[in-house]
């Protein structure tokens, strides 16, 4: 059995704290979607092809835990709520980040609504748009895709996000579908969540930093960086002192 501990993740101790609660569960692709199944054909149903069935293995759904309604303002470069959400006090347009443009005259953005995963053995995260669920965000934007090995790097995953042409409005509803992430592993995986230490965002901040400072380095290598300081020992000791539940 290979544990995966996760969390949501903010970059620092005071916004995590405020937002922690307003997270949902992961839930299984394969049985979210079985609500919907059609029990009347069992012939030739693809909830019960085996292709069907094994891709959606550790296939798992990530919920955004906030409304929002943004527009670009170009001349500040940054968005603004157009609308604030019911019952909400939090000014969400702080959730986006403007990057410098991945493809010509379109925006990328970081959607700031992370969370973050760690395993004690080999298991490769891989992240994707939720193309089988119906999304708001996905109408003007598209979802930029990545995977790693959450046993030998200890970062948060961004919800980034590249808006398509002549788009420039952000609308996600709560609860609405933002990610797959799917688990790839040699062994079954159990999940425990984990409440995220002042020192555990210090530990991952300090993988985002080496990533900026030293963009060209590949993947292996950064493992072999990561592993050369021997965090990862105390980080899982850290983490289980901090597990809340299972």
């Amino acid at each position: 059995m290979t544990t995966v501990y996760w969390s949501p993740w903010y970059q620092n101790s005071n916004i995590y704290t405020e937002n922690y609660l307003a997270h949902y569960p992961m839930d299984s692709v394969y049985k979210d979607l079985s609500e919907h199944k059609e029990t009347r054909n069992v012939r030739d149903n693809f909830f019960n092809c085996h292709a069907f069935k094994n891709f959606c293995k550790d296939l798992y759904l990530l919920r955004n835990p906030y409304s929002i309604d943004l527009e670009y303002f170009p001349q500040e470069n940054r968005f603004k709520s157009r609308k604030k959400p019911k019952g909400s006090m939090m000014d969400l347009s702080i959730t986006t980040q403007v990057k410098e443009p991945s493809v010509k005259d379109c925006l990328t953005v970081n959607y700031c609504v992370n969370w973050i995963y760690f395993a004690d053995k080999p298991v490769t995260i891989q992240t994707m748009s939720p193309f089988m669920h119906d999304s708001e965000l996905y109408k003007t934007t598209y979802y930029v895709p990545g995977s790693y090995d959450i046993s030998q790097w200890f970062r948060p995953f961004e919800v980034a996000v590249q808006m398509k042409p002549n788009q420039t409005t952000l609308k996600s509803n709560e609860k609405e579908p933002l990610v797959y992430a799917k688990f790839i592993s040699e062994e079954p995986i159990e999940f425990k969540r984990f409440y995220l230490t002042e020192s555990l965002i210090n530990h991952s901040t300090s993988c985002i930093s080496l990533k900026k400072f030293k963009s060209f380095k590949s993947f292996p290598e950064m493992y072999k960086v990561f592993s050369s300081t021997f965090l990862k020992k105390r980080i899982l000791n850290e983490i289980k002192q901090n597990v809340i539940e299972s």
